[in-house]
């Protein structure tokens, strides 16, 4: 078995659909690639582990976790929350700059059953 390297726990992300509610699946019309950085050291815990970050702002992702699997589980989080709480808005309900991320997320995805 080979070790894991900085490049595999660095390596893009290809996200193709999200599971939602009811049944139902954001599914993207082409991957959504992020690449994973690693977050910058703490100053007051610098001791403390390191954590991998992705922050994609067109999609309002901002998500860490301690591996690449929390990682991955919190992106899709982030996904499903983002796509809940701006997407399914009403549009009169949103800021300028939520409206701009549902618009974003609209472009790039839809909703399918099953």
């Amino acid at each position: 078995m080979n070790p894991i390297t900085e490049t595999d726990v660095l390596a893009p992300f290809e996200i193709w659909e999200v599971p939602f509610d009811n049944g139902k699946t954001i599914k993207f019309h082409e991957p959504l690639v992020l690449t994973p950085t690693w977050m910058p050291d703490d100053p007051d815990e610098p001791d403390e582990n390191e954590y991998l970050q992705v922050i994609f702002p067109e999609l309002a992702i901002d998500v860490y976790g301690e591996n690449r699997e929390d990682l991955l589980d919190a992106v899709h989080s982030n996904i499903y929350m983002n796509w809940k709480h701006y997407v399914r808005k009403d549009d009169r309900r949103l800021s300028p700059q939520t409206k701009a991320i549902k618009l974003a997320y609209l472009a790039v995805a839809e909703v399918i059953d099953g």
